[in-house]
């Protein structure tokens, strides 16, 4: 079954909607690397939004762009393997993935959006890329078992509230 709708881009496809996201049966979903000979390159803004069945998304290394919430509000969500090529984690992309428990930003990534991972209830631990450049307002906000954030030296923009109520978070510079 075809659980995704793509619309042509300049560049292949992008993934606009997951289709499954009320059906039980679906816990885990394989992005396909291709569709119709192009590549998927990109996933849509609230894409899989609210797809409170999934547990695992496999995104392949096709996938350059993920737009805003497009995982929000995926509270069964326990593993994701993001993309090498992607730049950016953008706003609300994870947040109230409450059953996410570890998350590395891919090498490539230089900046993670406003309230990105906010309200990941069960993260607790964040993996940062080397040259990650800007941390925006409320990144990992409310997230009570974030215990390890691992920033690498460099000049790094963080916003004040970008770790707000995080009461176990130890940053380690």
């Amino acid at each position: 079954m075809n659980y995704f709708t793509f619309e042509e881009n300049k560049n292949g496809y992008t993934l606009t909607e997951f289709l499954a996201k009320e059906d039980s049966s679906v816990t885990s979903v394989e992005i396909p690397s291709a569709y119709e000979g192009k590549p998927v390159t990109a996933i849509g803004d609230c894409a899989f939004i609210s797809a409170g069945y999934l547990t695992e998304v496999k995104i392949p290394d096709s996938v350059t762009d993920i737009g805003m919430e497009t995982f929000s509000e995926c509270s069964s969500l326990a593993s994701i393997e993001l993309p090498g090529q992607i730049t950016e984690i953008p706003d609300e992309c994870f947040s109230a993935c409450r059953s996410l428990k570890r998350v590395v930003i891919p090498d490539k990534v230089t900046e993670i959006g406003e309230y990105a991972f906010n309200s990941c209830k069960s993260l607790e631990e964040v993996v940062l890329p080397a040259g990650i450049q800007s941390i925006g307002p409320g990144a990992f906000s409310n997230n009570p078992e974030l215990k390890t954030v691992n920033i690498p030296g460099g000049d790094i923009n963080i916003a004040d509230s970008a770790f707000n109520n995080c009461p176990k978070l130890v940053l380690n510079q």
